[in-house]
């Protein structure tokens, strides 16, 4: 593993401001992780690249669709999309053996780490996961192919899932889960949704899970946030939800703590500053990642800092960038955050032909230690 000391500077982001809210910070391309999940063979490109600490030096990572097969001249060549993988990071290394992935095989060919027992659509890992004492917990959502919508977007979430994992220490193929549907994806007939499932973190005895407040029209998303006791996040009666400045338990009353998010996104707390940090990808899908703070999960949150531009968003009319998250638990020190992001293609026969895309683009953030 090359020290990260050594990154290569290719882009530096360095801000000042005088404002109590705004941390000074620095921005730096991650060749390590960028050369991590640049495969040539397997697992070659997906999506989500959500990261979950299983240890002090085991991490789990789940993708969403994903590509499965060699590369050839920089191309998927005969390769298979599959909607979930995960794969475990057995140490904080980052060289290429130390990345085992995991998805099933079907008569020979790839299929889903897991699929909805009742067969209809499939599992999209977009709200992440936690462990705790009881296991690991992950967020699935159930998703279909809408009718006579051919674009990359033409699919509609039918259901929300907590698969549970009670020994996630076991070798993956033989973990045994249970299934619980999730109560909370409400569409109202104003014309917006409303769904919770991430991120998720543990503070003072309860696991803060947020989710959005979608307008169904234009796509326009707000945080919010709900809470529930460390062991019983499968306990939907005892969730509380906050509204008003108040949690509650009325599901569907919730309060915008901020807008402009996209369906992925990260909070986590940030040592160095003593405050929660988001991140997200402005307006959903931009090559702007954005950042927030706040001295309390749920807000107020302050205004949102461009943290980095991302660059592959100019290879082509019609790439775009979206799911920036943080990863607090593979990040060195109090004072930084390791930043993903995934790049795409409204055109799906682009993505097929560019391996430079589709998979997890890596940054850090570096912040001041003489923020606060």
């Amino acid at each position: 593993m090359k020290n990260l000391l050594c990154f290569i500077f290719l882009f530096v982001l360095i801000i000042n401001c005088n404002t109590s809210d705004t941390p000074n910070l620095q921005v730096f391309i991650d060749e390590d992780y960028n050369a991590l999940f640049t495969r040539t063979n397997g697992w070659t490109g997906g999506d989500v690249a959500h990261s979950i600490p299983l240890s002090d030096s085991s991490t789990l990572w789940i993708f969403g669709d994903s590509w499965i097969g060699p590369v050839k001249d920089r191309r998927h060549y005969n390769s298979t999309m599959i909607s979930n993988v995960i794969a475990i990071q057995h140490s904080k290394d980052t060289y290429s053996d130390n990345l085992t992935f995991y998805y099933k095989e079907i008569d020979g060919k790839p299929a889903p780490f897991i699929s909805p027992s009742d067969g209809n659509g499939v599992f999209w890992f977009t709200d992440g996961g936690i462990k705790t004492s009881k296991g690991l917990f992950l967020f699935a959502s159930q998703v279909i192919k809408k009718e006579d919508d051919e674009s990359i977007f033409g699919f509609e979430t039918i259901g929300k899932f907590i698969v549970h994992v009670k020994y996630p220490f076991d070798e993956p193929n033989n973990w045994k889960w249970n299934i619980k549907k999730m109560p909370y994806l409400y569409k109202s007939s104003e014309g917006y949704e409303l769904s919770f499932g991430s991120p998720q973190f543990i503070s003072n005895g309860y696991i803060y899970i947020y989710g959005y407040e979608m307008n169904i029209e234009n796509f326009e998303r707000f945080m919010i946030l709900a809470r529930v006791a460390e062991d019983k996040i499968i306990d939907f009666d005892t969730w509380e939800f906050f509204y008003d400045r108040k949690w509650h338990k009325e599901s569907t009353k919730v309060t915008r703590l901020c807008n402009h998010f996209g369906a992925e996104y990260s909070v986590s707390y940030q040592p160095s500053l003593k405050k929660y940090v988001t991140i997200y990808t402005e307006n959903g899908m931009s090559d702007n990642i954005m950042l927030r703070t706040a001295a309390k999960p749920e807000g107020p949150w302050s205004e949102p800092l461009i943290v980095y531009r991302a660059p592959e968003v100019k290879w082509d009319k019609e790439y775009f960038c979206y799911a920036a998250k943080g990863h607090p638990e593979l990040s060195n020190g109090s004072n930084d955050l390791l930043v993903s992001y995934i790049c795409n293609s409204f055109n799906f026969s682009k993505m097929v032909e560019d391996t430079r895309i589709y998979r997890p683009k890596f940054i850090r953030i570096r912040f001041a230690d003489n923020n606060y």
